[in-house]
């Protein structure tokens, strides 16, 4: 596996509470994909294949598998694709195992399904920074002549907020205390704005939109409202 982090994803999957909304980014449709493809459906092909990258559970892949002919969830832990498998299947949507990092394994996919469109939320910010051109890199020979890239990412601004969330004693907030706990909250740069473009631009892509967003989370304040968090979205097409 050529992400050491799988290991760590793998063990949150495995360990994470078998109930609806256990994970702290697994919001309802409505507030994810739904809202992402009145962004992206212009630009995305209808007759390519749909990639969701890090499909998690699979919450969002089945939303899309209502839009999209074939649709397949891939992520870098078993135990996710497992819980997808059992949870969000849909006679469209498969569910493999990727690591996008993997330039072999990715090429093998591409291989397989030809130019996909790209659905990605809350991956490249959890790469160290040196590895973020090899990752959009990698995405590019996944999209290929006709596909289309839509990342949404978590900001600096996003980090500074969960962090001090979990510094606040009088905060009641297991989800999130739980990635941090896995993922270090803070002990990495998040991918902002300006560096998320970049990252793409860097990779061969051409930035077609972007702009912000809020990452709805399941986790819930102590004044009972949700907690959103700042995220900066890209659609990005390979350079032809």
């Amino acid at each position: 596996m050529t992400n050491k982090d799988g290991r760590v994803w793998e063990a949150y999957w495995t360990d994470l509470p078998d109930r609806a909304g256990a994970a702290f980014w697994d919001c309802e449709p409505a507030d994810g994909a739904a809202a992402h493809a009145e962004l992206f459906k212009a630009h995305f092909d209808p007759e390519l294949p749909l990639v969701d990258l890090g499909c998690g559970n699979g919450t969002q892949t089945r939303y899309l598998a209502g839009l999209y002919d074939r649709v397949v969830g891939v992520d870098i832990a078993e135990a996710a694709l497992n819980r997808a498998r059992a949870e969000n299947g849909a006679p469209n949507v498969s569910y493999e195992l990727l690591d996008v990092l993997d330039s072999s394994a990715v090429a093998a996919f591409r291989a397989r399904y030809g130019d996909v469109n790209v659905y990605l939320s809350g991956v490249i910010h959890q790469l160290p920074v040196e590895k973020r051109v090899a990752c959009a890199r990698n995405l590019a020979v996944l999209a290929g002549a006709r596909g289309c890239v839509f990342n949404q990412e978590l900001t600096p601004a996003s980090y500074t907020y969960m962090q001090q969330l979990i510094a606040d004693p009088a905060n009641d907030l297991p989800k999130l205390e739980r990635v941090s706990i896995y993922f270090g909250i803070g002990l990495q740069p998040a991918a902002g704005e300006a560096e998320l473009e970049t990252v793409y631009e860097v990779a061969g892509f051409s930035v077609v939109d972007g702009g912000e967003l809020l990452l709805r989370t399941t986790e819930t304040l102590a004044d009972g409202s949700v907690l959103n968090l700042p995220t900066h979205y890209v659609l990005a097409r390979p350079t032809r």
